[in-house]
């Protein structure tokens, strides 16, 4: 009986892939995306479906496709690492989130309207929260508006929706399973599931790098890929135990890999199973689609499409323009982003399956899914007649106060520049991740408990006993950040002292113990909420007092020490694009020196270090640190003894010869790196076709304005009433109208545009002297 299960699994497992390998190689065919025909081949053969009902055991099927999401979702944050969300920028995680709080306000004002319960409309607006990255992609590749900036803008929210989709998913599947009944306490929800991201990232970020080492000193890759299985199906293990779902360990662990050099081996080593369990996934989807209820549906789907597609333009275009993109450039992106994606159909078969909403909804959530695929580029197609209804419609006091929103908030925009701000942002930031850490570990403490007792390997000791240890232990672990947080605390004391005494009559001494009583205030009743002081007696939390401060008085410089190699290591993970040092032993050349006691040390330049593209001479090395550089090596080709004229690069392998404290201070300062925002990446630069305003610039050729010169820009493409010619020659002159395809980093594109409208010449940017193409 039992091996007849497994023949009869097995032979629905084949007619499910054999079903999805063919729908969706129909859909390609079509131009249509694979999941549609995935969704379709599940509805096809699923039981709601006769006679064609052909998988005998769905219960199977529908387990196999959780395997499926865990690979989708680790999939998902492989392609969105954590060094990419930050190099996003501030402006756009903003309108992201910003677009998402729309849509939510939006869709619960229909759901007061409709008569839905606070939940249910909780998980209507994360159904329509996320967007298609695929199909959007798709419409911007085939508009060309992949040099546009509101096709750039389109792109980056619909990654960073992904991001709002995972985190929107574990705060559903909490409310689903818990007591709760709505969003009274979606603050602290929120509060906890980032303390739970906050702990999972930073042990994931300390534990994975050295076990992907290991596997790639071993020259396993079938080890390798068993393990990261292993690994991966335990993350998303964890997060189900903490409440929340299964997604999110998943999602969390591949953008944890992308951060390491290992990425590209793990994500070649699992594309296939990925592809096999998803398309499992989305056809374990399709199968719960009863195609009759399609039918009776059909004018929820309607309206709900409708307002789908004016609700996301609407949000996601107020969203860009709060942050400050032009009101055009913000519908133009908002218009990008209405297609909904594959988490609609998961969001809804979470609420499907917990409840929450009724069985209609599913196919009502697939229906609208689809009918916003199948609209959107039709739209945008047509998106200059859909503009200029919105302006038509648009009141002009709204126009007016949104433009003077805007230039207040472009002149604000040399607020972050000061030096306050870039000296306390790091602190800042610090404090909240270190914050968040500790919430994270004293908020699910007890159910850390009460996985240690049920484990079985604490049953010698009583309970009392067992619980005084537990929390010692744990009181230590918190000790560490808590120092840390204070020390931060105190140097962001003296940065405002400073500031202070500078700009205003306050004393630098009652600024700085201000702010340390008042953060010290804070800490106290922040620990007060989130300490469970019952779950021993006072007695025992007195006598754990004493000992952390017995274990401060002594151990404070090690405590100190401690958390500079956590931080480190943490560092690390981010720099490990960067060059690393091998140890390499010295050059035979050495031992025929005699009694020279000469002293060499190998020196790897890392990327965006600083020195790159200087010369030697420039440099100075000998003349400032009095040691040499003998030798480079390049990509395998060593320069021995190179001239003053020798220009340094990333990547550079370096010997240095002379004295120990020669070579540590000429080290130090080669090693030097740019802050992010300084040195652009490939990653950072983007193409963007720009208008050529009236101005002071119009009727000049590109040789007399030598634009890389003044902006750092570089002029690849030009763009007269549809003729267009890549790298025009130096004699293009530019006309009112035109417009030119530069290549920079965002910070050289805005001061490009800048530079367009003004009246004289700029001074040289920050390429100035780059090598520009013929003509620019």
């Amino acid at each position: 009986m039992a091996g007849m299960e497994g023949i009869n699994f097995i032979q629905d497992l084949a007619i499910v892939l054999l079903a999805a390998g063919l729908a969706g190689a129909l859909c390609k065919r079509l131009g249509l995306s694979v999941v549609v025909g995935y969704l379709f081949a599940g509805m096809v053969i699923g039981p709601f479906t006769p006679p064609f009902s052909l998988v005998l055991d769905v219960g199977r099927i529908e387990t196999l496709s959780q395997v499926g999401l865990v690979f989708l979702m680790f999939a998902i944050g492989l392609g969105l690492s954590l060094t990419k969300l930050r190099q996003m920028g501030m402006s756009t995680l903003i309108a992201t989130g910003l677009g998402a709080f729309f849509v939510l306000n939006l869709t619960q004002l229909l759901g007061l309207a409709l008569g839905w319960t606070s939940l249910q409309s909780l998980f209507i607006a994360a159904m329509f929260m996320v967007s298609s990255s695929a199909v959007i992609a798709k419409i911007i590749a085939d508009l060309n508006l992949s040099h546009e900036r509101p096709g750039q803008l389109a792109l980056a929210i619909t990654v960073l929706e992904d991001v709002v989709a995972v985190m929107m998913l574990a705060i559903l599947g909490s409310q689903a399973s818990g007591v709760s009944s709505g969003t009274e306490d979606l603050g602290g929800l929120l509060a906890s599931l980032s303390a739970f991201v906050v702990v999972l990232v930073m042990v994931g970020l300390f534990f994975v790098p050295r076990i992907l080492r290991r596997l790639e000193a071993k020259a396993d890759p079938e080890l390798q890929t068993i393990i990261i299985a292993g690994v991966l199906l335990l993350m998303a293990l964890l997060a189900v135990k903490a409440g929340y779902s299964l997604a999110l360990g998943a999602f969390l662990l591949g953008a944890i890999v992308a951060e390491m050099p290992q990425r590209r081996g793990v994500e070649r080593a699992f594309v296939g199973m990925r592809d096999i369990f998803s398309s499992v996934f989305f056809v374990a989807i399709g199968m719960m689609i009863d195609v009759r209820l399609m039918w009776d549906v059909w004018p929820w789907i309607i309206g709900l499409g409708l307002f789908t597609l004016v609700v996301r333009a609407v949000a996601t275009s107020a969203a860009l323009a709060l942050i400050g993109t032009p009101s055009r450039q913000a519908r133009r992106a908002g218009l990008a982003l209405t297609p909904l994606g594959e988490f609609t159909f998961v969001i809804a078969q979470l609420g499907v399956g917990a409840k929450v909403l009724p069985a209609p909804y599913y196919p009502i959530a697939v229906g609208v899914s689809l009918l916003t695929v199948l609209v959107a580029p039709i739209l945008n197609r047509h998106a200059d007649v859909v503009l200029r209804a919105f302006d038509a419609l648009e009141p002009s006091f709204v126009r007016r106060g949104l433009t003077a929103y805007q230039e207040w908030l472009h002149q604000l925009g040399g607020v972050q520049g000061g030096q306050w701000w870039q000296l306390s942002k790091s602190r800042l930031l610090q404090i909240a991740l270190e914050m968040l850490f500790v919430t994270g570990l004293l908020i699910f403490s007890e159910r850390i408990f009460r996985t240690l007792q049920e484990s079985g390997l604490v049953t010698g000791l009583a309970p009392g006993t067992l619980k005084l240890l537990f929390w010692s232990t744990m009181a230590l672990l918190v000790l560490v950040p808590l120092v840390a947080i204070w020390r931060n605390i105190s140097t962001l004391g003296l940065i405002f002292a400073e500031q202070a005494s500078r700009h205003t009559r306050l004393p630098g001494r009652v600024v700085e113990t201000a702010l340390k009583v008042l953060c010290g205030l804070g800490l106290a009743y922040w620990l007060s909420r989130i300490v469970p002081t019952d779950t021993i007696s006072r007695w025992a939390w007195l006598v754990i007092a004493l000992v952390l401060g017995v274990v401060l008085a002594i151990f404070s410089r090690r405590l100190i020490y401690w958390h500079s190699e956590w931080q480190s290591s943490l560092s690390g993970v981010f720099n490990s694009q960067t060059t690393t040092e091998q140890p390499n032993s010295p050059p035979s050349w050495v031992d025929t020196s005699g009694d020279w006691n000469i002293n060499v040390q190998e020196c790897a330049l890392p990327e965006r270090v600083a020195c790159a593209g200087s010369t030697l001479a420039e440099l100075g090395v000998r003349s400032r640190y009095g040691c040499s550089i003998v030798e480079i090596n390049r990509h395998g080709t060593t320069l021995i003894a190179p001239e003053p004229s020798q220009v340094l690069y990333a990547g550079d392998r370096l010997l240095l010869l002379g004295t120990a404290e020669q070579i540590a201070a000429a080290r130090e300062a080669l090693m030097a790196v740019t802050p992010p925002g300084e040195n652009p990446s490939f990653d950072e630069a983007r193409l963007e076709s720009v208008r050529v305003p009236t101005g002071a610039h119009h009727g000049k050729s590109l040789a007399t304005l030598q634009i890389t010169r003044q902006t750092g820009v570089l002029v690849v493409g030009h763009d007269r009433g549809g003729q267009r010619h890549i790298n025009p020659p130096a004699q293009q002159v530019l006309l009112e109208g035109d417009h030119l395809l530069v290549l920079g980093s965002p910070a050289q594109i805005r001061a490009f545009k800048r530079w367009l409208v003004r009246e004289e010449p700029a001074r040289d940017g920050p390429l100035a002297g780059a090598i520009a193409p013929a003509g620019s």
